[in-house]
């Protein structure tokens, strides 16, 4: 009912749960992004970290990461910076973080990996979580190493039968457009996977599909598919993000 009432009362507003505000071009194809409640805003290197300490609008969050794609840039410097910062700034988050099996070698990105969950789970932090083809080894870093963490977002989340071990440690699940992309029955397989309280939405921008026209075309897209409103979807992934 309170999910409801919300919707009724403020129309499109949402939260997005990932995106990179820092990278050129992030708003260029996002026309509805002046009604976002909140947004996730992530880095991928270092070199953006001074930017994103600068987005001051009231409805970012500010998450400070490395990316595994950039995973050779993490060293002891980097670390006592991403320490300084959460220890400056108490309303910020670490991401974007992760593996990705299809983009160097996982062995490599490990201890990136681990370090930066270390840091966000000593300072109570939220990690946001890249993940692609090695959600095992995810699973295994996350239970090593984020015992501590507010909370764990696994971004543009895929693999459905991951979803029991992911929730028992306190993940949440954020989806994005790309999602449409699946048959009515791997979408419908996915989407009921997926505890209602551990739900959210993101974007990604600005590497968006480039059928991409918003996230209340997203929604909508999304809800006719498996059966509920845009409405619903956006007021429950606000509920969860909040």
């Amino acid at each position: 009912v309170r999910r409801r009432i919300w919707s009724l009362m403020n129309g499109t507003v949402f939260a997005d749960a990932h995106l990179h505000p820092t990278e050129a071009g992030f708003s260029e194809r996002y026309p509805d992004i002046d009604r976002a409640g909140i947004l996730f805003g992530c880095t991928a290197r270092t070199s953006d970290w001074d930017a994103m300490a600068k987005c001051v609008a009231p409805n970012a969050v500010r998450f400070y990461g490395v990316h595994p794609w950039y995973s050779e840039e993490w060293d002891c410097g980097s670390a006592e910076r991403l320490s300084r910062i959460l220890r400056d700034d108490p309303e910020a988050h670490v991401g974007e973080i992760g593996l990705d099996s299809k983009h160097g070698e996982v062995s490599g990105q490990r201890p990136a990996f681990a370090e930066q969950l270390d840091i966000a789970s000593e300072f109570g932090r939220i990690a946001n979580v890249h993940m692609v083809g090695c959600e095992k080894d995810v699973l295994e870093s996350l239970r090593a190493h984020a015992g501590g963490c507010r909370a764990i977002i696994l971004h543009s989340f895929s693999s459905e039968s991951y979803v029991k071990p992911f929730s028992e440690i306190g993940c949440m699940f954020s989806v994005n457009p790309r999602v449409l992309a699946r048959s009515d029955a791997r979408l419908m397989r996915l989407m009921s996977s997926i505890p209602e309280d551990r739900l959210l939405l993101e974007t990604d921008a600005p590497y968006v599909p480039k059928e991409f026209a918003g996230m209340r075309d997203f929604t909508d897209r999304l809800a006719r598919r498996i059966g509920t409103t845009d409405e619903e979807l956006m007021s429950l992934a606000l509920d969860n993000a909040r």
